[in-house]
């Protein structure tokens, strides 16, 4: 039997390189005449049209040429905008013939449709003999070159080359007992390390003996961390799940098919089998292939399969277990585009365990020439529930729980009442209830008075008010109902929604706009003045729940109205919060509940009470925490882009600073436009701003990083100049500021390092101060505020920055803690923590722990991933205390917590681009699924 103590180990699965090797790489340039002409192509397209960039659109044709010619370790996007710099990097050279082919079916693909008649003459410059394979370089894995010679490989060959020493033996045992043999090929990969994927796909079970198919998805990612100078390998396991079943029509627009073959494409030779990541295209309502690929194909007598074909048959000609395979196989990677999930996502821990098993057989073989890079042992406390755990009940008891003891803390009247009405700045004066069916209206209004401990309403008055968007002039009523209780007095006021919340009408005649997007942002324009004009003038703070069909109701996804509905109301004077019906119909028409309809209502009345900056007090403990409350709890977080002003003091990247006061409850925010006149404002009031920005379409935080490389060199560093001088703003006012008496408080200020560091500079990893503010900071403070000021960078495990983590002698556990990453910090340094959140209220039937997920598709994986604590200066505090109190940070949200991930106050800061939104928005596309889902 395993001790406790050896369950509070983790062992995070990151390794170093033990031995060197030296690497051939070749590369190849884009001939300068044919540079030009396709330069002057893509910098016509935009003067004449406005589409695109004014440079090439290099990204397409990368993923056409890898998958092309699949030995490829890296490209550079500059090799077309200057000359002479090299555009390809592969371990072999190989016969270039058909490449100028490939480029010109790319360049008709790609410009065609815009100036099919200047695209020939600049395919004439493509001079078929101009392409020449230059000199080789040798590399090697442990040294970094330097960066006048040529670009730092080392984040591509690593992975790459682990990748292969893996595949040497490449089949891995998963399960309880090694029932499950897989064997991994490669996948074709220009950026984000070496994947590998095992094939053929294997059929799971899931729910009623439904079946489904999945691979184990392998990668090797080779990442940075702070305070060492070596980068850490990393391998992740995630599952990818297929369609197997025949499509209705076609496959959806983006639908990626992964192709596998055993020729390289681009000149026919023979290769170790692999599969290469195809995205589907559009021509009219069709798909189609990618136009470079399929004629490559077809001119070496191997074609795609047919789209019909693939259409009937979404597995095609997958090789059987144990088999060798060979020939051309393909699979279409779900999204939640097809509906329902085949089965859950994610790989259990007895999985994670199975891997780092296969790793350390590995490396005692000789196989891979790795060693595991420390430990963390648990210095966390237990868990301190400060506002109480409520009675448990047992699994027998089927009735409700009651209401003071539910987990969702903001759920509990005694605690929610109080809350809402204790600060005049937080407290509601009116709820608008906007109901489309009287059973949603009704128990939206008994929730609502459960939870703030109100009496039953009495109807006050209804008024008459004129339905404008009626085409006929026709009457509905307003009801206004007084809600009193213990304390505080709430008028809850309820409309029918009308045409407020019916789809878009796209084939309007007249509608302005070339296409339905175009369309979509007229009639969101539209739509939001009419909602603006159709509800009651607010009277003090205020806050509506929309009723609105689900975006499965509204088709084309276009017309979906609820982005003009967010804005409309809004701008009307409510933050809002939106509701499905608690009905729905069957094919037949017929209507019947849905399951649970309780917890949907539930979850849109605390949103909303989230909204207006509602919390409970107190938010630290002293005894529990033994940490004082004098401390105000901030954050930074990056929003997204607006469009280009000429403002000389105004950067387009917008980010937000949330602070608490952890004894009043209060929730405050601010900006860098709205710090000079307002200094900080009450969340709701935030929230209102935040709306009438001027957004560039599509600039949300995940795509800042990308978005930068649009902006030039000066205009990136004038934005973070800016912001670093706004957050140093920020943090002298709170330091500043008491919280509850006279003695000047403490500051917590935590920054997450993937939304800000393009922003805030100091928190990449090179440039993290150990023990010490960043220079942007403390040149601008006085040292006694420097003396009250705790910084935290946090990381969390997207994109696989953060090691998974397995506990030691014990495969398949989980557990819940702070753990102090020993042995992974240069000498001299501090420590790294991980911090291991709880369950979730989803998790409550999880895998368990002698299960793999191919043993079961239903469960939750339940497979909390890491998140990783950098203490960056704390004074008068031991930074092991300090990273635990983050750590309980992370279960301090009142809230629902199903998507919490970063420790309070964020989710605050993260759920306000809930109203960063622009009419101009593109409708969410529903990609591929993360592969980095717990």
């Amino acid at each position: 039997m395993t001790s406790k103590k050896a369950q509070r180990i983790i062992l995070p699965s990151a390794w170093e390189l033990t031995e060197d090797a030296e690497y051939e790489l070749f590369s190849l340039s884009v001939p300068t005449l044919g540079l030009q002409a396709v330069k002057a192509l893509a910098e016509r397209r935009y003067q004449r049209s406005g589409k695109g960039y004014r440079t090439v659109p290099v990204r397409s044709l990368d993923r056409i040429i890898a998958a092309s010619f699949p030995n490829i370790i890296q490209t550079a996007r500059k090799a077309w905008k200057d000359v002479g710099t090299p555009w390809i990097f592969t371990t072999e050279m190989g016969d270039l013939t058909d490449l100028p082919d490939l480029i010109k079916d790319w360049l008709l693909e790609e410009f065609g449709d815009d100036f099919k008649e200047e695209v020939e003459p600049t395919i004439q410059k493509l001079e078929r003999n101009a392409w020449q394979w230059g000199k080789s370089i040798n590399y090697h894995l442990l040294e970094k070159p330097d960066a006048r010679s040529f670009p730092d490989f080392r984040f591509q060959v690593i992975p790459h080359y682990l990748a292969e020493r893996f595949i040497n033996n490449p089949t891995v045992k998963f399960g309880d007992r090694d029932q499950h043999e897989l064997t991994f090929y490669r996948v074709v990969r220009l950026e984000g390390g070496a994947e590998l994927i095992s094939w053929p796909p294997q059929r799971v079970f899931s729910g009623n003996q439904n079946e489904a198919y999945l691979s184990f998805v392998l990668n090797f990612k080779l990442q940075t961390v702070p305070w060492r100078e070596l980068p850490l390998i990393y391998p992740q396991l995630s599952v990818r799940r297929w369609i197997v079943e025949p499509f209705k029509k076609y496959p959806y627009r983006g639908a990626t098919v992964y192709v596998g073959d055993n020729r390289r494409w681009l000149d026919g030779e023979r290769q170790p089998f692999r599969l290469m990541p195809l995205k589907l295209t559009t021509k009219g309502q069709k798909p189609q292939w990618p136009r470079a690929i399929s004629n490559l194909l077809e001119l070496n007598d191997s074609p795609l399969p047919d789209i019909n074909t693939l259409t009937l048959k979404p597995g095609y000609n997958w090789s059987a277990k144990y088999i060798e395979p060979t020939g051309i196989q393909a699979a279409i990677a779900y999204d939640n585009r097809w509906g329902k999930e085949p089965c859950k996502p994610g790989v259990s821990p007895r999985d994670l365990y199975s891997l780092d098993r296969a790793i350390c057989d590995r490396i005692e073989q000789g196989d891979l020439p790795l060693a595991r890079v420390g430990e963390a042992p648990k210095i966390g406390t237990d868990r301190n529930y400060i506002w109480g755990k409520g009675e448990s009940k047992s699994k027998e008891d089927k009735t409700p729980k009651k209401r003071q003891d539910v987990s969702t803390v903001m759920l509990r009247p005694n605690i929610a009442a109080p809350a809402t009405f204790r600060l005049q700045e937080s407290a509601p004066q009116t709820i608008l209830i906007l109901w489309e069916t009287e059973k949603c209206r009704d128990a939206l209004i008994e929730e609502i008075c459960e939870t703030l401990d109100l009496s039953p309403p009495k109807q006050n008055r209804s008024s008459p008010t004129l339905e404008s968007m009626s085409t006929e002039a026709q009457f509905y009523t307003i009801e206004e109902l007084i809600c009193q209780g213990k304390y505080g007095l709430l008028t809850i006021k309820t409309q029918h929604v009308e045409e407020l919340t019916q789809k878009l009408d796209l084939d309007r005649p007249g509608v302005p706009g070339k296409n339905r997007q175009q369309k979509r942002v007229h009639l969101i324009e539209e739509r939001v003045l009419e909602i603006a004009d159709s509800l009651p003038k607010p009277e003090g703070l205020s806050g509506a729940i929309v009723e609105i069909k689900g975006k499965n109701k509204f088709f084309p996804r276009e017309s979906d109205p609820k982005l003009a509905v967010r804005i409309g109301v809004m701008k009307a004077g409510y933050v809002n919060q939106h509701i499905n019906p608690l009905t729905d119909f069957t094919k037949e028409r017929k209507e019947y509940s849905i399951d649970n309809p309780s917890n949907r209502v539930q979850r849109a009345v605390s949103d909303l009470l989230r909204q207006f900056g509602v919390l409970p007090v107190f938010l630290i403990d002293r005894k529990k925490d033994t940490i004082d409350a004098n401390l105000w709890l901030t954050c930074f977080y990056v929003l997204r882009r607006t469009r280009k002003t000429g403002a000389s003091n105004q950067p387009s990247t917008i980010a937000i600073v949330v602070r608490v006061n952890p004894i009043t409850g209060s929730v405050e925010m601010t900006t860098l436009s709205l710090f000079p006149e307002r200094g900080w404002v009450p969340y709701s009031v935030g929230l209102g701003y935040l709306v009438h920005e001027k957004w560039e379409p599509n600039s949300d935080a995940h795509t800042t990083e990308e978005d930068s490389e649009e902006l030039s060199s000066k205009e990136k560093q004038k934005e973070q100049n800016l912001l670093n001088r706004f957050v140093v703003n920020c943090l002298r006012d709170c330091l500043n500021t008491p919280i509850a008496n006279d003695t000047l408080p403490r500051v917590l200020f935590m920054a997450e390092a993937q939304n800000a560091r393009q922003m805030l500079t100091w928190l990449r990893n090179p440039n993290l101060p150990a023990n010490d503010l960043p220079n942007q900071c403390k040149r601008d403070m006085k040292p006694e505020e420097i003396k009250r000021l705790w910084m935290v960078r946090l990381r969390v495990a997207d994109k696989g920055e953060v090691p998974v983590g397995i506990v030691k002698d014990s495969p398949g556990s989980r557990t819940s803690s702070a753990f102090r990453w020993q042995g992974v910090s240069d000498e001299g340094n501090p420590p790294l923590y991980f911090s291991v959140r709880l369950g979730l209220t989803t998790e409550k039937y999880p895998l368990k722990k002698s299960l793999s997920r191919l043993d079961n598709g239903e469960g939750s994986a339940a497979n909390r991933r890491l998140l990783e604590i950098a203490i960056v200066h704390c004074p008068g505090i031991d930074s092991d205390k300090l990273a635990d109190f983050v750590h309980h940070l992370r279960s301090r949200w009142p809230y629902f917590a199903d998507e919490v991930s970063l420790p309070f106050p964020f989710p605050f800061a993260c759920l306000a681009k809930e109203y960063a939104v622009s009419a101009r928005d593109i409708i969410e596309s529903d990609s591929e699924e993360s592969e980095s889902e717990e």
